[in-house]
């Protein structure tokens, strides 16, 4: 009995790891792209007025994050950063109400497919897209930001690589 016990461990062992590196988990911080080197580019040809006003709050809202929780089932997809409140989207593309920790109100959807989540921010002020992409050997995930906004004059893009 214990060598069949033994034999269906390492049978379920070897299947789980054939199967396919997978988006959910824990992830922390390997690398980024220059977030303030980013933000720069996109505020150098506002105004005077405007430009350390548009710093200020790009700086704020995007921090090379830490860490990133993903979990993924049927219904919902659940995004964690760093120790900020989870983000709670429906598992099928749908947008949902979503409340940032300042008040600021968005709707946000997330597209999930094998290796890539997509997840969407909107609101009147603009849009934001995280695009979380896994690596092959599902050792890394790189999260790509895009902001748009009327009042910038160019989308704001930079990477966040993380690592298990």
């Amino acid at each position: 009995m214990r060598v069949a016990l033994r034999f269906a461990c390492a049978l379920l062992t070897v299947a789980l790891s054939a199967q396919e590196p997978a988006l959910g988990g824990a992830w922390r911080h390997a690398s980024d792209s220059g977030i303030p080197a980013a933000i720069e580019a996109t505020v150098k040809d506002m105004n005077f007025i405007k430009r350390p006003i548009a710093r200020h709050r790009l700086t704020n809202l995007n921090p090379a994050y830490r860490k990133v929780m993903i979990t993924l089932s049927n219904r919902e997809v659940l995004v964690k950063f760093d120790d900020r409140e989870p983000i709670h989207m429906p598992a099928d593309g749908q947008a949902a109400p979503w409340t940032r920790e300042d008040g600021a109100k968005f709707m946000v959807a997330a597209q999930v497919s094998k290796d890539q989540l997509v997840q969407t921010f909107k609101n009147d002020e603009g849009e934001r897209t995280n695009v979380f992409k896994l690596s092959p050997d599902g050792k890394a995930l790189v999260m790509s930001a895009t902001i748009k906004s009327p009042q910038l004059p160019r989308a704001l893009t930079y990477t966040i690589s993380f690592a298990r």
